[in-house]
């Protein structure tokens, strides 16, 4: 059974101040030459997170601005960061492929351009109270309430075929809690409303240094291997129309990737700016785990790794493209990879 305990704040009136692709007029070069205006784009990101380091990279160490780009980044929670861009009010998002899928099985044309996470960021942690029995995972969570995320959200999916493939109902043998804020699953296993909850990083690492849960007992990034979690989505009409733009933003991410991939102690102080709140010693920790679960591999998007993330999405029942379904040769354009 479902409880939904957190509505999703309206975000119409943010997607609609958000600029989709913009650009005109021009500017003086140190020689006195006209310099053209950079194009400015905005991508719509679900959540804040540690996994999307390539991406601020880019932006931090100013790799976007040498390929001609000015990229601006909006949090938009609840599903939103797909809805700007279908309504045009952002040029891409990044998140889930299957996102695009589910989204073109209803009408839209989406593609992914670029990958940037290529691991599935979820795990599965226990309040401190509840006793998990590692050789009977499944006997242990049968009945708990689970903190699951966002209805359709990566998350969820993924952690609906996990239990599937353990032999559990997920309508019948617990009580999945959809919170569409991300990062609310730690306030609601540490009031006692949700007995475990489906989690990523940095999230994990603060709820364990704040003592209201373990080490992940489920590490869906080791159990599910090469999975395309996060990804860069555009509109197919934005490919058509400006692939200058897409083969320049894709040159910066590639830059972006390269450096986190390479600097893991410049890359964490990037993490520190971009999560000013997180104490040094989660970051590191938080780091330190995404580094070993392999979170970063490159740019690229294999076609196993697409095919695992529509074949869970199907699984769980929540991509419906059976009259026309997704493969890579649909979803994916990565020719303007550098």
């Amino acid at each position: 059974m479902k409880k939904h305990l957190i509505a999703l704040a309206t975000v119409a009136a943010a997607a609609l101040a958000l600029t989709g692709c913009a650009g005109g007029g021009s500017s003086s070069g140190s020689d006195g030459t006209a310099k053209p205006a950079a194009t400015s784009i905005v991508i719509a990101e679900p959540v804040h997170g540690i996994g999307y380091l390539p991406l601020y990279a880019a932006m931090d160490n100013g790799y976007f601005a040498d390929e001609g780009l000015t990229v601006k980044i909006t949090t938009l929670t609840g599903g939103a960061h797909v809805n700007a861009v279908l309504s045009g009010s952002a040029w891409g998002f990044i998140g889930g492929a299957e996102s695009a899928a589910i989204a073109n099985a209803k009408g839209a044309h989406l593609v992914a351009v670029a990958g940037v996470v290529s691991r599935a960021n979820v795990y599965w942690v226990a309040a401190k109270n509840v006793k998990i029995d590692p050789d009977d995972i499944a006997g242990s969570i049968k009945g708990l309430r689970i903190a699951v995320g966002r209805h359709g959200g990566s998350p969820e999916i993924d952690s609906l075929y996990a239990l599937q493939k353990m032999g559990l109902d997920p309508q019948k043998d617990m009580q999945l809690i959809n919170n569409d804020v991300s990062g609310s699953e730690l306030s609601l296993v540490k009031s006692g409303q949700a007995d475990l909850a489906v989690s990523s990083e940095p999230i994990i690492g603060q709820g364990i240094t704040q003592g209201v849960w373990g080490e992940p007992f489920v590490n869906l990034p080791k159990q599910l291997g090469e999975f395309a979690y996060s990804d860069i989505v555009t509109s197919k009409d934005n490919v058509q129309k400006d692939p200058k733009t897409v083969k320049a933003f894709n040159a910066a991410l590639a830059k972006g990737m390269d450096y986190v991939m390479k600097n893991k102690a410049g890359t964490e102080k990037i993490a520190a700016k971009e999560f000013p709140t997180m104490k040094a010693d989660v970051i590191k920790s938080t780091l330190d785990r995404t580094y070993a679960d392999k979170f970063w591999t490159g740019v690229g998007i294999s076609d196993a790794g697409l095919n695992l993330d529509l074949d869970v999405a199907r699984k769980a029942g929540l991509l419906l493209d059976s009259a026309n379904p997704a493969t890579p040769k649909n979803l994916l354009d990565l020719s303007y990879l550098p």
